[in-house]
């Protein structure tokens, strides 16, 4: 849609400013070189496992698992860090006594984001809120332990609200070149310390596997900027960004099979109109190949990978079958990079090198014209001829393949979607894997592939997601204004209706189903162990 007069200049001139400021080392630097409240960061730490180098970013998934885990990031090249779920906004930085004062009047959590509103810069010394991007989640200190062998650390995860002070954080240096009270730099390592329980944010090996506790032990760590919190222009694309790809401007959008049409046929791509382009199977997510600065305003020729938000699959050629859906671990940059041109006959030589910073926005939604060109083997996305078979069959589909010269026409607008969007078509991906990890080891267990090895059945996972799933579904509370009420439930049909194209409701209820077929708990146990038949009376 169109942006206001007021919007627009804003956006567009302090945009141009920062970066033109930038070039002379004047006052753009502050987005370059200091953390400030608003910015979107990822906090990354270094490890060595078997004298081999590894990074990590701190991730959750939030709905289905608060627990905080750790993505490695060293081998980007090959395989792409899943950043969707390691993004957190720096919500909100208070010295330590101003937020002592906040927790001692208890003030109700409207009231209390006033404080430290707008873009502050990040002091040594101060306490942090991180808000997790995808849920909307706090990362905190939980009082639950699940470590073997540190009996004094605690689980880091999320927590809903940012009640309390277990999503407080302080954060020091960990060089003795800076002290407190000194502005945070890009670059810095970090040491954070929980508020509640005075434990370091801290990478454990304790259980054999990499995890992240609070512990009296210390880790650094790297807040290493995505996206600055006010340097953003409003309409234009930025990196990481999940939409929709419209085939010039017609009513046709680039997308995969529904989910009945099994494996191999959800791996195709093709142009549909109509109702898909509602569908999450439409949605897409623009992954940048970089990690800092990933959510700066894309380029033309820049570098990205294309990821199908609902199955996590990337979009790449194959040698032998031409354009198709890749698993992760099989996306290396080779096969899965893509990116815009603006025609086909003026092609810069090569992307230019990574900027530091946002970066001038060139890409606008619903009016860029974008050719897409497959990186190492130089060809254009573009469709076949439509079949005419298909044709008399129902709505028009056009396969979607890569070719040396493609048509006149190939050129994509894109179309951003909506936040609860992306978030409901994220979850229908996390909830998908689970519940079918379920089906499968229910399988197991009951003797249709029994298998001899230990089944991992990740039922408290479950039981969370059905809570969720209950809570996200959950009708507007009777005593809301007329209005309000209406556009909350519009919102849950949309999200109905996203789940239900998927077949995620139908997926849901099988797992029930399945658990049903035992008639007790002590029946459960036989099969599951006894900590799952716990967690079997509660689905109960």
């Amino acid at each position: 849609g169109r942006r206001t007069g007021r919007e627009r200049g804003e956006g567009e001139t302090h945009t141009h400013t920062a970066t033109a400021a930038m070039a002379e080392g004047g006052e753009g630097e502050e987005e370059i070189l200091f953390l400030r409240t608003d910015d979107r960061v990822v906090l990354q730490c270094t490890t060595t496992i078997v004298k081999a180098q590894i990074k990590l970013c701190l991730s959750a998934e939030g709905f289905g698992n608060r627990l905080c885990f750790l993505e490695p990031t060293s081998n980007a090249k090959n395989v792409p860090p899943d950043l969707a779920i390691c993004s957190f906004v720096l919500e909100q930085s208070l010295s330590v006594r101003a937020l002592q004062e906040m927790l001692a009047n208890t003030v109700e959590k409207g009231n209390e984001s006033s404080q430290g509103g707008g873009h502050r810069t990040l002091l040594y010394g101060h306490a942090i809120l991180l808000r997790h991007s995808h849920s909307g989640m706090y990362l905190c200190c939980l009082t639950t332990s699940r470590s073997l062998t540190d009996k004094l650390s605690f689980d880091v995860g999320l927590q809903e609200d940012a009640s309390g002070e277990a999503c407080w954080w302080t954060i020091h240096p960990a060089s003795k070149q800076r002290s407190e009270g000194e502005k945070v730099r890009v670059g810095d390592d970090l040491i954070l310390v929980s508020v509640s329980s005075e434990r370091y944010l801290h990478l454990s090996y304790a259980s054999g596997d990499l995890q992240v506790d609070a512990s009296f032990m210390q880790t650094l760590w790297n807040m290493n900027p995505i996206c600055s919190g006010c340097e953003l222009a409003e309409g234009f694309l930025t990196g990481g960004h999940v939409l929709r790809l419209f085939h010039g401007h017609m009513d046709e959008c680039l997308t995969v099979a529904a989910f009945d049409q099994g494996e191999d046929q959800r791996r195709l791509v093709h142009y549909e109109g109509g109702a898909v382009c509602s569908h999450a199977r439409s949605l897409w997510r623009l992954e940048p190949l970089r990690i800092s600065w990933s959510g700066g305003h894309m380029k033309w020729g820049q570098y990205f990978r294309i990821r199908h938000v609902t199955t996590g699959k990337y979009l790449g050629l194959d040698e032998e079958k031409g354009l198709l859906l890749f698993d992760q671990e099989k996306s290396n940059i080779k096969i899965t990079s893509f990116c815009f041109r603006i025609s086909k006959d003026k092609i810069d030589a090569g992307p230019k090198r990574d900027i530091e910073g946002m970066g001038i926005p060139e890409i606008k939604y619903g009016e860029s014209m974008c050719f897409v060109q497959h990186v190492s083997s130089g060809l254009w996305l573009t469709y076949a001829a439509a079949d005419t078979k298909t044709v008399r069959l129902g709505p028009l589909k056009r396969k979607a393949i890569l070719h040396q010269e493609g048509h006149m026409d190939d050129a994509l607008s894109l179309s951003r979607s909506q936040q609860e969007e992306s978030q409901a078509s994220r979850m229908i991906y996390s909830t998908n894997g689970l519940f079918n990890q379920f089906i499968k080891g229910l399988d197991m267990l009951s003797g249709k592939n029994k298998s001899s090895a230990p089944v991992n059945l990740p039922i408290d996972m479950m039981v969370l997601s059905l809570q969720d799933l209950i809570s996200y579904f959950q009708h507007p509370e009777e005593e809301l204004a007329h209005e309000e009420k209406q556009t909350k439930l519009r919102s849950l049909k949309n999200r109905q209706n996203l789940f239900q194209e998927e077949g995620m409701i139908q997926l849901v209820l099988d797992s029930i189903d399945r658990l049903n077929m035992y008639n007790s708990a002590a029946h459960f146990s036989e099969f599951a162990g006894e900590e799952a038949a716990e967690c079997w009376k509660e689905v109960g």
